[in-house]
């Protein structure tokens, strides 16, 4: 049942961030309402973390158990790259996205660039992880980049400026190498204490942001809150526990694979909440995309390893 309903709600909660974080960057500059976004994130992990301790501490035999393991284990622990995917994927990702929408990109022109993720990560992946992809696959691949290409076509700017498209693109290859470097890191660091390193090297490198290249702006008012309360709550504290979890547990076409269907997910959210259209065409390509993402998650457990 978790293998069925985990994707199910990532791809549910990761689209609605797209939303969420439109409502936001309406009253907040990106890089502030990141920053506070991570700033708070990093908080809640470590408030989990300090809970976790004094309930294992109950036990005094269980915590010198586990405390004798963590000094033992704790020169192993890949911190620094942690650190590096929590940049990677929080900061750079989130911030070249949100930037290049602030400077002009359309919002459908930015998903079309970062939906050719499992594309390049799938390509990556044979060689730096020895996965072999299926023909199947592949053809799922492209199957729902094409869907994703029908649903957001009608919409497509054609003069969005150069350095949006750029930064789009950046943060394109951020994610990647993010997605590419979590699965070497795979369980050798826990994932409490992962999510801990992540977010609080995503704070920091949006607070670097904020004091050299933007003046920083927040409307403390409901509709703000609501978006920040969302994309803490649902999007960094849920969502991106799963993308862990699917990450470590499947291979990388597959778990990359379900950001296929985050556009065609957020056109269907968009309707309901803004009352953007949802055409025929749309849902067409809906189809298509969730097509593609199950022919290649069906066979993501059955790839092959080189030797």
């Amino acid at each position: 049942m978790a293998q069925f309903l985990l994707p199910i709600i990532f791809v549910g909660l990761w689209s609605s961030a797209f939303v969420a974080g439109k409502a936001g960057v309406q009253h907040a500059t990106p890089f502030a309402f990141l920053a506070v976004r991570f700033s708070i994130v990093a908080l809640i992990f470590m408030a989990v973390a300090v809970g976790f301790w004094i309930w294992r501490n109950k036990n005094k035999t269980k915590a010198v158990s586990a405390k004798a393991s963590d000094e033992q284990n704790r020169s192993n622990d890949p911190v620094l790259q942690t650190a590096l995917v929590g940049v990677l994927i929080h900061g750079t990702y989130l911030g070249s996205t949100f930037f290049a929408m602030a400077n002009g990109l359309g919002a459908a022109l930015a998903a079309l660039i970062v939906s050719t993720q499992p594309l390049l990560t799938t390509a990556l992946a044979i060689f730096l992880f020895g996965e072999k992809p299926r023909l199947i696959q592949w053809i799922g691949i492209f199957i729902g980049f094409a869907g994703v290409i029908v649903v957001i076509f009608p919409s497509l700017g054609i003069n969005a400026p150069v350095i949006a498209i750029m930064s789009c693109v950046f943060g394109l290859l951020a994610i990647t190498a993010g997605t590419l470097l979590q699965k070497r890191i795979g369980g050798s660091i826990g994932l409490l204490k992962s999510n801990i390193i992540q977010a609080s090297a995503a704070s920091l490198f949006f607070i670097l942001l904020i004091a050299t290249v933007e003046t920083p702006h927040i409307t403390w008012n409901e509709p703000f809150l609501i978006a920040l309360a969302w994309q803490v709550l649902a999007v960094s504290t849920g969502a991106y526990v799963i993308l862990m979890i699917l990450i470590k547990r499947d291979s990388v076409a597959a778990t990359t694979s379900l950001l296929f269907l985050v556009p065609p997910v957020t056109a269907i959210i968009a309707f309901f909440i803004f009352g953007e259209p949802l055409t025929p065409v749309t849902v067409t390509g809906f189809f298509m995309a969730s097509a593609g993402v199950y022919l290649v998650t069906r066979h993501g457990r059955a790839l092959e390893k080189q030797a």
